[in-house]
């Protein structure tokens, strides 16, 4: 039988959210105009260099503009990642608010971010929580942010009510 801190049988909850359409969008025609440009330089040159340069050139633009963030609740923890490198682990017991915030643009930058007042952003732009610790806080895109605050805040009064 479960007391009722135990969350040892909740399973394990994943939120993916990828890059706003309009942000992949503008992005990618920011990278079809870069590598046309650098493209159309290079071939004055060498047409082989231009090729190969162009094809990487794009190969980066579209590869960022599917990155994702990914935030995953297990029993203990969240795990965070975004585009699928950089990461983070912070336990519920750490936590001292969670809540919706201001959706974040392309002046916020995307992937990991050091932003002001001490605020490790994992941005794919968009909608987002924030998740404030002690010291610091963490800025993640979601494209559920309620859902995953309400989310959060079960889990951490699951291992509140567990000490």
């Amino acid at each position: 039988m479960q007391g009722k801190g135990d969350n040892s049988s909740r399973p394990q909850v994943t939120f993916r959210t990828g890059m706003p359409v309009r942000y992949r969008v503008i992005l990618l025609v920011l990278g079809v105009i870069a590598t046309i440009g650098t493209g159309a330089g290079l071939a004055l040159v060498n047409i082989g260099v231009a090729v190969i340069s162009a094809v990487l050139f794009l190969a980066v633009f579209i590869s960022v503009s599917f990155m994702r963030t990914t935030v995953q609740l297990d029993a203990r923890e969240i795990s965070i990642k975004v585009a699928g490198i950089f990461g983070t682990k912070i336990p519920y017991k750490s936590i001292d608010d969670v809540a919706p915030a201001e959706p974040t643009g392309l002046t916020a930058g995307m992937g990991l971010r050091v932003l002001q007042n001490r605020t490790t952003g994992y941005l794919v732009g968009g909608p987002s929580v924030r998740i404030t610790l002690a010291r610091t806080a963490v800025l993640v895109s979601s494209d559920t942010p309620e859902k995953l605050s309400e989310a959060i805040e079960v889990r951490r009064a699951d291992n509140t009510s567990s000490r």
